[in-house]
């Protein structure tokens, strides 16, 4: 089953999203894509890093949708969104650290299944996007899709 949620930050040093594991299994992220809304002022880029994490911190709840509706909701998972309280994320340890254009879209997926980010089996364990540098007066959005 595969699963598409979608995160958002305004502020640097903030994250966007959270995928954040249960001890019942090891869910694989196979796609993100990194783009914004609002009214792009300056081509200053904006830089996201995701980064595995130990404890999750504070944010706000998103339901991810499933892309078969005859699946259940996701049970080896939960999202977050626009982290009050940031996550505790591993020192200097980014899995990726992109800077993107802010009136373009960078997506990656995995070419293979050996390139899928896998998260542990392990509660409050996960990866977020944080949103490093913000360039300009813009949302950074976070879709990703979970395979479970």
């Amino acid at each position: 089953m595969i699963y598409g949620s979608q995160g958002s930050q305004t502020v640097a040093g903030k994250t966007a999203q959270t995928l954040i594991s249960t001890a019942n299994g090891r869910p694989r992220l196979i796609e993100y894509k990194l783009s914004n809304v609002g009214a792009v002022t300056v081509d200053s880029q904006f830089e996201v890093q995701l980064k595995r994490f130990t404890a999750a911190g504070t944010t706000s709840a998103v339901t991810p949708a499933s892309t078969d509706p005859a699946d259940p909701g996701p049970t080896l998972f939960t999202v977050g969104s626009n982290a009050t309280v940031e996550p505790t994320y591993g020192a200097n340890t980014p899995i990726d650290d992109t800077g993107c254009n802010p009136r373009g879209i960078y997506r990656w997926t995995a070419y293979d299944p050996r390139a899928e980010i896998i998260l542990p089996a392990t509660a409050s364990n996960g990866v977020g996007f944080l949103l490093v540098t913000l360039g300009g007066a813009i949302t950074v959005i976070v879709d990703s899709k979970v395979l479970q």
